[in-house]
């Protein structure tokens, strides 16, 4: 860095805009001694402007008072910065010092934060400069000469300003007075200025003129304002902001005498004209700068580490490759952001910059695109700025545009990198560019999977990173190992399990989840399993992968967990400190190999240590049959259970039963919702607890008043394991966990009096806390009720030894300052006390006078002053004082690590905290059920339910369905009876628009409702647990999965007859119309026959084929229902009655909804000419084939009982399905022989 000599009479922006004055003075000097008497003004115009060029930067000695009075008129410190050509040529010093001993001046100095901002006050200062020129002093004496001082071509960032009093106009004009009659008219040229609006290193360069022989007086040495007072200068502005030229100049050798002139090629006429050794910097200074201003030239050909394009396979948008020669040309600063940028291309990185952060180039562009934040044009680097304490604001609206945001904090102040230099910076030549900014860290990276902090989750609901991994990504039936993380409760779900083709446990697994991002290994996923994922996941999701060498494989994950996990001195056998669940899944090697990848993934966020070491680790299984009612992905999407059919929850039944006040209730309920009850005595335990709530209003305005407000407790206490809680929301938690046992004692003594113990026993069962509460209580002192803001946990007396160590320290200096203070009153004679800033702890004990006191001892420094006070710096007392502030330094340590220890200390009841939590999350769901049981409306009924050996059965008397219900002004009720005493099949026709899906969804999630544990919306409801809803409804395809709408059919069908029992309740909605008529009616019937004849399950069989009701009719499991409708015939329209009767539909109906649909009844008619005909021919073909035969059907179940008998085959295991199959049988064939009339 360059210093500025001091010596000049001004700057040459200046001096530029002040020639015929500083020319005419110099005319004046030169003509007496030179022999060319006939020199013009024009000649030594040029070469004043050589001298301006030639030297080094230069401050002026003093400004003109027009110049200070422009300066102090806009009053910005950063307004006094001048930018000057260096100069060597001689200037008239004694002119210089007649101006100087006219006047006082004082010097002012101001520090640039970064060259951006000097640049961009240049052109204001030059218009500034030149309204002062035209009284620059001169003198008729010729200057003492001497020999230049050393020089240097970097630019200073320090200005010295001089103010002036009143004699510096009369001065100055006095001059001007004294040289007019040596004065040629010129005028003035413009100063060229740059029209970037950061590009001001373009600094003036004179035209090139022709040159005349004069006398040349060599430099001279100024005997007043040749040193110069410095201020600190920050490192991370005067070094790593520079825009400055990226290779220093190489420095002109020390001497007298003008540089040797080069020859230069006229840019107009290709001739040759001289330039001086500055002029020639200056013009390569401005090429270099055309040239810098050019994007990286690996910014126009993007490619990843491994050399790929966007859009070529195996593309990793998280890199990018900078080729060895980019290194080469980067600055220090450039330096320190690619080598973090490089890794996390994809992701946008905030650089601290004090008290601000910056994102730079794409980061820049995304910001200005998306957000219309200012954009900043640096050499290179495009950029855009926010505050420090808007960062959680920003980095949300990036998260919910789906970006990862990434956080680069410095390390070190500016004063700790000056210090680190001073100590061990010295000697070092390679990297020492790099050692000279301050040193940044990548702090963490967010993304929508795995945010941590309170500030950025703006969902109460869990949002779930899952890691995937597939053993054998060329096999049909896939192999999976998957890790599951909620990064806001550091919850670990493992699951490990083989899929069928259709993925069905994976599928589900992923709609029971809140899935915001996905871990994968490229080329590890199979194209059915990618396929899926894509058609299955929301668009938000984002999708992360990860190359061969990255995450761990199952060795190195063991490895890594033995690390996380060590084992104690008293653990006998190995791995013993490792997690229980994690243990139970080392046979399973791709669950592994997933939490590798997860592990491996945390570690480059830098938030991996956090969430392992609560060691909240479960096994998760998807489908969990025999615990409770499966609801697979596909039924969650049909009956929408958690969003509906548009991707979001509005009319779910999330959203209609969901009532709970809490977020960890809200977190529990989905859980309960997406996994009811099945065993009949826990589903009776649930309707007594919430029908004690329902009778008893009193006690949910109780419970209300205590959850109302209450803060997320599971991800508080979460945090605090973490270490990464606010003291006030630390606080918060203590209070809400002692008034929730309070509240939970109260309520739970209310509870006593109902008749159903449930609730009772569920509160006896949150543990009281309030003992644990005032442990940690009594370790810090109590903030007073009005602080508004607590930033520290100060200890009692006698808890921290520490802390009562230096507390008693500064105390004792206090002390010894108060004492100080009266001895110096004593001594004085008059008043003084003490001042101190209340902004930081920079001016402390300030000693205060009264504005005008005499007597002030004149070793004491004035700091500052009040129309009523003066504030002085005594010299006594600056090292009590420095002292005294590393004393409170050091205490601030200490109260951040007692802070730390008391999170420990409360993390070690972590498994009470949660205990409690999860009582309360539970009687919130209860509630909530209570609630949506009231809010259903009449009638509504407590279900019945019995228990049955003959598989399952559901009566429901007036159902309704809670959204249509709730939100339609009418809805027609039915009556919905499978099994036991009819069949447990309903063949179910009628037309399009009839209702047949509705009341489909309505049974199934009346099923869903009673199984929870709640009132059904019906008059009546008596049914048998159902273990599984199996659904198939809908036509779509998926494109995803290259799969037509028939092929979807089909495959869906496949997962039902494999996985149905007599206790599923099954909807099959139209099966068989995605091909031709014979092949959709065949597939439809013999599905039909498998259902009901030997897989058994209660089920609705929508369908349009009506000859399916003729070949059926005998069995006694299958029961014809259809959508009773009024028909014209004449006018060709129907009224849809919405009601399900028994018995068969007439038709279809399929030309009359074309009629309400708009088709021109033309069309309309013609289309009832050609279904009529085609009715009547398709059924003479029927009615001949059956005259002949026994019906297919017929002839399937006679074969069925005669390999029975013969042996071929054998009857299920399942006892139910077995005497279901033969009840069936022996009921079919006399209902055949009575249909047939033999």
């Amino acid at each position: 860095m360059g210093w500025f000599s001091a010596k000049q009479p001004g700057t040459a922006d200046s001096s530029k805009a002040a020639k015929p004055a500083a020319s005419e003075s110099t005319s004046k000097a030169t003509k007496s001694s030179s022999a060319n008497a006939s020199g013009s003004a024009k000649t030594l115009k040029k070469r004043q402007s050589d001298m301006e060029l030639d030297t080094d930067v230069q401050m002026p000695s003093e400004p003109s008072a027009q110049t200070s009075s422009a300066i102090d008129s806009d009053g910005g410190p950063f307004d006094k910065l001048h930018s000057t050509p260096p100069t060597s040529d001689p200037i008239d010093v004694d002119m210089q010092e007649d101006m100087e001993k006219s006047r006082t001046s004082k010097r002012k100095s101001s520090v640039v934060d970064s060259e951006d901002e000097e640049e961009q006050l240049k052109p204001r200062l030059r218009r500034r400069s030149a309204s002062a020129s035209s009284s620059f002093p001169g003198s008729d004496e010729e200057p003492e000469r001497s020999s230049p001082g050393p020089t240097r071509a970097k630019k200073l960032r320090v200005s010295l300003l001089e103010s002036d009093d009143e004699e510096d106009t009369a001065a100055a004009n006095a001059m001007t007075k004294r040289l007019s009659r040596f004065k040629k008219p010129v005028t003035p040229k413009k100063a060229r200025m740059s029209t970037g609006s950061r590009d001001g290193d373009s600094d003036f360069i004179p035209e090139v003129e022709e040159f005349s022989d004069v006398d040349i007086l060599p430099p001279t040495s100024s005997r007043r304002g040749s040193s110069v007072s410095h201020s600190e200068l920050d490192l991370e502005s005067a070094s790593e902001m520079s825009d400055a030229p990226r290779k220093k100049a190489t420095a002109k050798k020390a001497g007298g005498g003008r540089p040797a002139l080069q020859k230069s090629q006229s840019s107009s006429g290709g001739g040759t004209s001289f330039l001086t050794a500055a002029e020639q910097r200056e013009k390569d200074k401005k090429s270099e700068k055309k040239s810098n201003e050019d994007a990286f030239e690996f910014l126009k050909d993007v490619r990843d580490k491994d050399k790929k394009r966007p859009g070529e396979p195996g593309y990793d948008p998280r890199t990018i490759y900078i080729p060895p020669s980019a290194w080469k040309t980067f600055t220090p600063f450039e330096t320190q952001f690619w080598e973090i940028k490089q890794n996390h291309y994809d992701t946008v990185l905030f650089f601290q910059k004090g008290k601000f952060l910056e994102l730079y180039e794409d980061d820049a562009r995304i910001g200005h695109q998306q957000f219309d934040l200012k954009l900043t044009e640096r050499v290179k680097m495009s950029m855009v700025g926010v505050p420090e304490y808007s960062f959680s604001f920003w980095a949300a609206k990036f998260l919910a545009k789906g970006y990862k945001v990434g956080r680069v904090d410095q390390a070190e102040t500016a004063l700790g990198a000056e210090m680190r230099m001073a100590a061990g910076g010295k000697g070092k030549k390679s990297g020492s560019a790099a050692e000279k900014i301050v040193r940044r860290e990548l702090n963490k990276v967010f993304t929508n999977g795995t945010l941590v902090d309170a500030d950025l989750l703006t969902d109460e609901q869990a949002g779930h990173c899952v890691s995937i991994r597939e053993s054998d990504p060329d096999s049909d039936s896939g192999s999976f190992g998957i890790c599951v993380l909620d990064t806001s409760t550091s919850e670990f779900n493992m699951s490990a399990f083989d899929d069928d083709a259709c993925r069905t446990k994976l599928e589900t697994m992923m709609r029971q989840l809140r899935v915001k991002e996905i871990v994968f290994t490229k080329g590890n996923l199979s194209v059915s399993t990618t396929r899926l994922l894509k058609a299955v996941l929301p668009g938000s999701c984002l999708w992360t992968g990860l190359r061969d060498c990255e995450g761990f494989n199952f060795k190195d994950t063991m490895k890594e967990l033995q690390e996380i996990y060590p084992n104690s001195d008293d653990d006998m056998e190995d791995d013993s400190a490792i997690p229980e669940a994690i243990r139970s899944m080392l046979g399973q090697t791709t669950a592994v190999e997933a939490l590798g990848a997860m592990i491996w993934y945390l570690r480059q966020l830098n938030i991996d240590k956090d969430i392992l070491s609560m060691k909240n680790f479960n096994i998760y299984d998807p489908m969990k049959k025999g615990q409770g009612l499966v609801l697979d992905g596909q039924t969650l999407a049909h009956v929408e259970v958690l969003q509906n059919s548009e991707g979001t929850d509005e009319g779910s039944l999330l959203k209609i039963l969901g009532r709970c006040i809490t977020p960890f209730g809200k977190r529990l309920f989905r859980i309960w919702l997406c996994m009811p009850l099945k065993e009949v005595s826990a589903i009776n335990t649930r309707l007594d607890a919430v029908q004690e709530l329902m009778d008893h209003p009193t006690f949910e305005s109780e419970f209300r008043d205590l959850a109302k407000g209450m803060p997320d407790l599971e991800r508080i206490v979460s945090r605090i394991h973490a270490k990464n809680c606010k003291i006030k929301d630390f606080l918060k938690v203590l209070t809400s966990f002692t008034k929730l046992s309070e509240g939970m004692e109260t309520l739970s003594e209310t509870a006593e009096s109902f008749s159903s113990q449930t609730v009772a026993g569920l509160l006896r069962s949150a543990p009281d806390v309030r003992p644990n509460v005032k442990n940690i209580k009594k370790m810090f002192r109590s903030p007073k009720q009005d602080e508004k803001e607590v930033d520290d946990l100060i200890p009692e007396a006698n808890v921290d030894e520490a802390y009562d160590d230096i507390n008693k320290q500064i105390t004792k200096l206090e002390d010894s300052l108060d004492a100080s203070l009266k001895k110096l009153q004593k001594d004085l004679g008059f008043s003084l006390t003490y001042w101190h800033s209340a902004i930081g702890t920079k001016d402390i004990y300030l000693v205060q006078t009264k504005a005008g006191q005499k007597g002030v001892p004149k070793n004491w420094t004035k700091n500052g002053a009040t129309k009523a006070f003066n504030r002085w710096i005594v010299p006594d007392l600056s090292g009590t004082i420095r002292k005294l502030k590393e004393a409170r330094e050091t205490r601030n340590g200490v109260i951040k690590d007692f802070k730390l220890r008391l999170f420990a200390e409360f993390d070690q009841d972590r498994d009470i905290w949660l205990r409690a939590v999860r009582a309360l999350a539970e009687l919130d769901c209860l509630f909530s059920l209570a609630k949506s049981s009231s809010a259903i409306g009449e009638p509504a009924c407590r279900p019945e339910f019995v228990e049955s050996d003959d598989g399952a059965f559901i009566d429901f008397e007036e159902l309704r369905h809670p959204a249509l219900c709730l939100n339609a002004e009418s809805f027609i009720p039915n009556d919905v009876k499978l099994g036991e005493t009819v069949g447990r099949v309903a063949l179910l026709t009628g037309p399009n628009m009839g209702g047949k899906s509705t009341v489909m969804r309505m049974t199934a999630v009346g099923v869903i409702m009673a199984q929870l544990g709640m009132l059904v919306p019906a008059k009546k409801a008596r049914l048998s647990p159902v273990d599984s809803i199996l659904t198939r409804m809908g036509a779509y395809d998926n494109m995803f999965s290259n799969a037509s709408t028939f092929k979807v059919e089909l495959d869906e069908c496949c997962k039902i007859l494999r996985d149905a029992t007599p206790r599923s309740l099954v909807i099959l909605d139209e099966l068989g119309r995605g091909t031709s008529t014979y092949d959709g009616m065949a597939i439809a019937g013999a599905v039909l026959h498998q259902l009901a004849t030997h897989t058994m399950p209660l089920s609705f069989f929508a369908t349009h084929y009506g000859s399916l009701t003729d070949d059926f009719s005998y069995h006694p499991n299958i029961r014809n229902m259809h959508m009773s409708t009024i028909v014209d015939d004449e006018k060709c329209e129907l009224v849809f009655l919405y009601k399900l009767v028994e018995g068969v539909a007439s038709s279809s109906f399929g030309t009359h909804v074309a009629n309400l649909a708009g088709v021109p009844m033309d069309v309309v008619k013609r289309a009832e000419v050609i279904s009529t005909d085609f009715a009547k021919q398709f059924k003479e073909r029927i009615e001949g084939k059956r005259s002949k035969a026994l019906p297919l059907v017929v002839q399937a179940d006679f074969a069925y009982l005669y390999r029975l008998a013969t042996g071929d085959l054998k009857l299920p295991d399942d006892k139910m399905r077995r005497k279901a199959i033969l009840r069936s049988l022996k009921a079919a064939v006399p209902r055949y022989i009575q249909n047939a009339g033999i």
